[in-house]
C-alpha cells in the first residue's frame, strides 16, 4: 500500500496498488470525507467522459440523501477493488494532494535530510459509496485504491507525469525484514547504500519490454518464452501458452502485485513441479504433505546450504525472456520445518497463463510506460 497526503486540512490516505486500476480512488461516504477542498466533478465536464462510458450522472433522491458525498448532476463513476472485484459506484471527485520531491540521496543522509514538499496540486479520483463492500479484501486501514493502469489518462501515473511533467515512469522498493518499502514517479534516481552511494537505474535495473493485450490494455505484460528450474529447461507442450491471443487477449505473463506468489496455468504448473521435484530427488531433499494453497513442499532441514557464487551456479528459477531472464526464489517457509515451492495452480483456462507476483519480483521494479518496458534488480542467487 502507499500513503497519499490529501484534502484540507491535509489528510494521509492509505491505498492499496491496483496495477490494472483506470482510476485511483476511495472510500468517501457516511462522513469519510471531511475534505473542504473536496470538488465534484460535473458529468458535463470533458474529464468525465474520460471517467466514465456512457457517461451517467449521480442522483440523490430518498435512497441517496444530500450529503458530502452525494452531489446531484456530479460525474457518476464505477470504482473496482482488485481483490474482491467488487465494482461499486460513486462519484468523481477532485481533491488536494501533497507529495515530496526527493533526488533520491535525502533517506540516506545521517541525519536524514527532509524531502522537498511540493505545493498541493488538485487531482481526480473515484468516490466510493458502495459502503464497506467497497473495501472488502484490503489490508486492514486502507481506504480505497491507488490505479496505476498503464493506458487510463486518469490512473495516477498518467495524473502525476501531467501535473509535474515528468515521464510514465513509476518504480517500486518493496521493502525487507523491518524496512518500510518505497514508491517512486518519474523515473528515479533510486540511490542505496551498498555500502557505499549507487543508483540503481544507472547500475543494476535489466529491462525487457512491455507487450501490449488488446483486451486488457491496463495491464503490465511481459514476454516470458520459457522457464528454467536449476539450469533445466522446462519443458511446455504448448507453447502458444506463452503468447497473447490477439483476438482473445487470452494467454500470455503478467505481473500482479494483487499476488502474492506466482500463478501458472495447470499445465505449465505440472511441468515445472515434475522438473523441480527430479531436481529435489537429486538433491536429497525429503518432501512432505504440501501446506495450501501450495502443492510441493519439502522439510527445511533438509534443503542444502546454497552458497552465493553469482553467475558460477544456476539460479534456481529464471524467467526467459528473448534477450535475458529475471532470476528468482523458489521456495518460501511455511512455518516448522516446512518450505514450499512458490508456485500455485491457477486452473485449466484462466485468462492469463502466468501472472508473476510480488514474491519473485525480488526488492526492486520499475515500469517505464513512456519507454515500454520493464526494469528489474537481478539478484544473485546459486
Amino acid at each position: 500500500m502507499i500513503n497519499i497526503n490529501q484534502g484540507a486540512p491535509l489528510a494521509t490516505v492509505k491505498l492499496d496498488l491496483d496495477l490494472g486500476g483506470k482510476l485511483p480512488w476511495f472510500r468517501c461516504d457516511d462522513g469519510y470525507s471531511t475534505s473542504s477542498s473536496y470538488k465534484p466533478v460535473k458529468c458535463t465536464s470533458p474529464k468525465c467522459a474520460l471517467a466514465s462510458k456512457p457517461i451517467t450522472c449521480v442522483s440523490c433522491n430518498a435512497a441517496h440523501p444530500l450529503k458530502t458525498w452525494c452531489h446531484k448532476n456530479a460525474c457518476s463513476v464505477r470504482t473496482s477493488n482488485p481483490v474482491s472485484k467488487f465494482v461499486g459506484y460513486g462519484e468523481l471527485i477532485t481533491d488536494l494532494v501533497t507529495v515530496k520531491s526527493n533526488d533520491g540521496f535525502r533517506f540516506l543522509s545521517v541525519p536524514a535530510i527532509p524531502a522537498t514538499i511540493v505545493a498541493p496540486s488538485r487531482y481526480a479520483f473515484g468516490c466510493a459509496t458502495s459502503g464497506d463492500f467497497s473495501l472488502h479484501g484490503l489490508a486492514k486501514g486502507v481506504q480505497g485504491v491507488a490505479g496505476l493502469g498503464r493506458s487510463s489518462v486518469l490512473s495516477l501515473i498518467s495524473q502525476f507525469s501531467d501535473g509535474f511533467r515528468f515521464p510514465r515512469i513509476f518504480a517500486l522498493d518493496f521493502g525487507s525484514g523491518d524496512a518500510n518499502g518505497r514508491i517512486y514517479f518519474g523515473g528515479g534516481p533510486y540511490v542505496y547504500a551498498f555500502p557505499s552511494y549507487l543508483d540503481l537505474k544507472q547500475e543494476y535495473l535489466t529491462y525487457t519490454p512491455l507487450l501490449v493485450n488488446p483486451k486488457l490494455s491496463e495491464e503490465y505484460f511481459i514476454d516470458v518464452i520459457s522457464i528454467k528450474i536449476h539450469g533445466e529447461t522446462v519443458p511446455i507442450v504448448d507453447k502458444r501458452l506463452f503468447s497473447i491471443n490477439k483476438i482473445t487477449g487470452v494467454g500470455g505473463t503478467k505481473i500482479d502485485f494483487q499476488a502474492p506468489y506466482t500463478i501458472l496455468q495447470t499445465s505449465i504448473y505440472k511441468a515445472v513441479t515434475k522438473v523441480y521435484i527430479k531436481w529435489a530427488k537429486s538433491m536429497n531433499i525429503t518432501m512432505v504433505p504440501p501446506v495450501a494453497p501450495f502443492g510441493t513442499c519439502y522439510k527445511t532441514s533438509t534443503l542444502p546450504d546454497f552458497v552465493l557464487e553469482g553467475d558460477k551456479v544456476p539460479p534456481g528459477v529464471a524467467f526467459i525472456f528473448p534477450k535475458n531472464e529475471l532470476r528468482t526464489g523458489e521456495m518460501t517457509w511455511t512455518g516448522g520445518d516446512v518450505t514450499c515451492l512458490a508456485f500455485i495452480d491457477g486452473g485449466l483456462n484462466p485468462k492469463t497463463s502466468i501472472v508473476i507476483g510480488v514474491f519473485n519480483l525480488n526488492f526492486f521494479v520499475e515500469f517505464d510506460i513512456s519507454g515500454s518496458r520493464f526494469g528489474y534488480v537481478q539478484p544473485i542467487f546459486p
